[in-house]
């Protein structure tokens, strides 16, 4: 069913669960800085795949700048600039490849760039941050957030061990960057269009309460609990994505 269809029969039951799971996604993204894509893709993909990636872009767009107006003065503008340079060629080259695949192809893509976001994180390494770096992480965000709105993992893996609110300014200053570059990819290639508005203002209350409550939470949720979790959550719908395909 397409993202067009499905809005004229979107029932009061599926905005109330499509503003939870944004809600969750955004107590998480507003506590460890990164994180709305990868526990909120996966179930908005199983919902319907036309929602990703364009409105659960536009669903982050919107909450990084929230974020970045939060957090603006941990901003290190040195460090974020190269990552930009990187995404910027990686949404391109993503954008391609995204304008050429069947659904089938896509929904294992998804899946298995779902699961390579786990393994990043997973892996625990720490590279030093200088030019060639911060644009290879850019880049591999860039083309996995475009395809899969789950760009996360190797620009926070990169800045892993920097200061939480250093972080999460660093992490909304490159996503917004990023996004922006890919909602005019989206849009250039025909997969953003006005029903993917529609969604976005559907579920701006739920993006709003998790805003809210990722400032309350911060001060009791442990982040390494809260990453363990949406670590084993996204690995069990990247596998079920690839499972989907096959079907």
């Amino acid at each position: 069913m397409r993202l067009g269809n499905l809005i004229k029969i979107m029932s009061i039951e599926l905005i109330i669960l499509v503003n939870c799971i944004v809600m969750c996604g955004t107590l998480i993204q507003g506590v460890i800085g990164y994180g709305i894509g990868m526990f909120c893709a996966p179930l908005l993909f199983m919902i319907n795949p036309d929602y990703v990636p364009g409105p659960m872009v536009l669903i982050s767009t919107v909450l990084t700048i929230i974020m970045l107006l939060r957090d603006k003065s941990d901003l290190r503008a040195d460090q974020v600039s190269w990552t930009m340079f990187g995404g910027f060629f990686g949404v391109i080259i993503a954008g391609v490849i995204l304008n050429s695949v069947s659904l089938k192809q896509f929904q294992v893509v998804f899946g298995l760039l779902i699961l390579l976001a786990v393994v990043i994180s997973i892996v625990g390494y720490s590279p030093k941050v200088n030019r060639v770096t911060t644009a290879i992480a850019g880049y591999l965000s860039g083309f996995m957030g475009t395809l899969t709105a789950v760009g996360g993992p190797p620009v926070a893996l990169l800045y892993q061990k920097v200061k939480a609110a250093e972080l999460k300014a660093n992490l909304s200053a490159f996503f917004l960057f990023l996004n922006i570059i890919i909602v005019t990819t989206l849009i250039w290639i025909d997969k953003l269009n006005l029903d993917s508005l529609y969604l976005l203002v559907t579920v701006l209350p739920g993006l709003f309460c998790g805003f809210y409550l990722s400032s309350l939470a911060s001060k009791y949720v442990n982040p390494r609990q809260l990453r363990y979790f949406i670590l084993s959550f996204s690995a069990l719908s990247g596998f079920g994505s690839i499972i989907k395909a096959f079907i």
